[in-house]
């Protein structure tokens, strides 16, 4: 599974939502849980799936979908 699929399926599973409803341009708000509290939920799931960590400025920087595969891919290299 690549880095892309991983992200989508833990923001779908995070906000209740179908796995077609996510795509790059997802970001806080397109979904009802996706709010403050849901977007923590979404960034400690990612570190947890890739065995990584986000620095608390890194997450304030990460709004979309887009913008979270990039931090991970730039994290796994």
């Amino acid at each position: 599974m690549s880095v892309k699929e991983k992200v989508f399926e833990i923001v779908a599973s995070v906000c209740e939502a179908e796995i077609t409803n996510v795509n790059e341009n997802s970001t806080i708000g397109d979904f009802p849980q996706w709010d403050s509290m849901g977007h923590l939920t979404i960034l400690s799931n990612v570190e947890e799936a890739f065995d990584i960590n986000f620095e608390p400025e890194e997450m304030m920087d990460l709004e979309d979908v887009h913008d979270i595969i990039e931090a991970v891919e730039e994290k796994l290299k």
